[in-house]
Protein backbone atom coordinates (compact mmCIF):
# COMPACT_ATOMS: atom_id res chain seq x y z
CA UNK A 1 0.00 0.00 0.00
CA UNK A 2 2.64 2.93 1.06
CA UNK A 3 5.82 2.70 0.00
CA UNK A 4 8.79 3.64 2.50
CA UNK A 5 9.25 7.65 1.64
CA UNK A 6 5.59 8.00 1.03
CA UNK A 7 3.70 10.53 3.05
CA UNK A 8 0.74 10.08 5.28
CA UNK A 9 -1.97 12.51 6.18
CA UNK A 10 -3.92 10.19 9.06
CA UNK A 11 -6.60 12.13 10.67
CA UNK A 12 -7.07 12.57 14.57
CA UNK A 13 -10.17 12.44 16.08
CA UNK A 14 -11.99 8.93 15.39
CA UNK A 15 -8.49 7.60 13.41
CA UNK A 16 -5.52 7.76 15.91
CA UNK A 17 -8.39 8.17 18.65
CA UNK A 18 -11.14 5.92 19.31
CA UNK A 19 -14.58 7.24 19.00
CA UNK A 20 -16.05 10.43 18.55
CA UNK A 21 -15.15 12.44 21.68
CA UNK A 22 -16.83 16.26 22.00
CA UNK A 23 -13.43 17.67 22.91
CA UNK A 24 -14.70 21.02 23.02
CA UNK A 25 -16.41 19.84 26.10
CA UNK A 26 -13.17 19.03 27.92
CA UNK A 27 -13.85 15.21 26.54
CA UNK A 28 -9.81 13.33 26.16
CA UNK A 29 -10.34 10.96 23.35
CA UNK A 30 -8.63 7.54 24.24
CA UNK A 31 -5.66 5.96 21.69
CA UNK A 32 -6.64 3.33 18.78
CA UNK A 33 -3.61 1.25 19.25
CA UNK A 34 -3.65 -0.87 16.29
CA UNK A 35 -3.43 2.32 14.01
CA UNK A 36 -0.88 4.00 16.31
CA UNK A 37 1.49 0.67 15.95
CA UNK A 38 0.87 1.38 11.97
CA UNK A 39 1.54 5.04 12.18
CA UNK A 40 5.02 3.75 13.81
CA UNK A 41 5.43 1.39 11.62
CA UNK A 42 5.54 3.76 8.53
CA UNK A 43 7.57 6.18 10.28
CA UNK A 44 9.97 4.23 11.50
CA UNK A 45 10.48 2.66 7.85
CA UNK A 46 11.38 5.91 6.94
CA UNK A 47 7.84 7.40 5.64
CA UNK A 48 6.62 10.76 6.36
CA UNK A 49 3.48 11.14 9.00
CA UNK A 50 1.49 14.04 9.04
CA UNK A 51 -1.70 14.13 11.18
CA UNK A 52 -4.18 16.27 9.75
CA UNK A 53 -7.29 17.42 11.56
CA UNK A 54 -10.39 19.55 11.17
CA UNK A 55 -9.53 20.60 14.75
CA UNK A 56 -8.63 24.65 14.94
CA UNK A 57 -5.17 25.80 15.34
CA UNK A 58 -5.75 26.66 18.46
CA UNK A 59 -5.56 22.90 19.59
CA UNK A 60 -2.95 21.98 17.91
CA UNK A 61 -0.72 22.25 21.32
CA UNK A 62 -3.15 19.81 22.75
CA UNK A 63 -3.17 17.70 19.66
CA UNK A 64 0.69 17.61 20.03
CA UNK A 65 0.60 16.68 23.85
CA UNK A 66 -1.60 13.90 22.76
CA UNK A 67 0.77 12.59 20.38
CA UNK A 68 3.97 12.66 22.92
CA UNK A 69 1.69 10.59 25.95
CA UNK A 70 0.94 8.21 23.21
CA UNK A 71 4.49 8.12 21.84
CA UNK A 72 2.81 8.73 18.10
CA UNK A 73 6.04 9.76 15.70
CA UNK A 74 5.21 12.35 13.24
CA UNK A 75 6.63 14.89 11.05
CA UNK A 76 4.18 17.30 11.01
CA UNK A 77 0.45 18.48 12.31
CA UNK A 78 -2.02 20.19 10.19
CA UNK A 79 -5.47 21.75 11.02
CA UNK A 80 -8.22 22.97 9.76
CA UNK A 81 -8.78 21.05 6.52
CA UNK A 82 -12.34 21.72 6.70
CA UNK A 83 -15.07 20.20 8.79
CA UNK A 84 -17.59 17.48 7.17
CA UNK A 85 -19.58 14.93 7.79
CA UNK A 86 -18.62 12.41 5.36
CA UNK A 87 -15.16 13.24 3.04
CA UNK A 88 -14.67 11.40 -0.10
CA UNK A 89 -11.14 10.87 -1.54
CA UNK A 90 -9.50 8.29 -4.19
CA UNK A 91 -6.89 7.69 -1.80
CA UNK A 92 -8.68 6.79 1.62
CA UNK A 93 -8.61 4.00 3.59
CA UNK A 94 -10.33 2.96 7.04
CA UNK A 95 -8.39 3.03 9.94
CA UNK A 96 -8.67 -0.56 10.24
CA UNK A 97 -8.01 -1.49 7.06
CA UNK A 98 -4.64 0.79 7.35
CA UNK A 99 -3.58 -0.93 10.82
CA UNK A 100 -4.07 -4.59 8.83
CA UNK A 101 -1.89 -3.80 6.08
CA UNK A 102 0.50 -1.97 7.72
CA UNK A 103 1.10 -4.96 10.56
CA UNK A 104 0.35 -7.68 8.31
CA UNK A 105 -2.75 -8.84 9.44
CA UNK A 106 -2.18 -8.32 13.05
CA UNK A 107 -5.42 -6.50 14.30
CA UNK A 108 -8.04 -8.17 13.51
CA UNK A 109 -11.00 -5.69 13.66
Amino acid sequence: MLESDDLLCVDFDGTITQGNIEYWNGETPEPDEAVIQAVREHYYNHGLVVVWTARPWSEANMVALWLLQWEVPYHGIRCNKGSGDLYVDDKTVSPHEFANEMLGGENNE
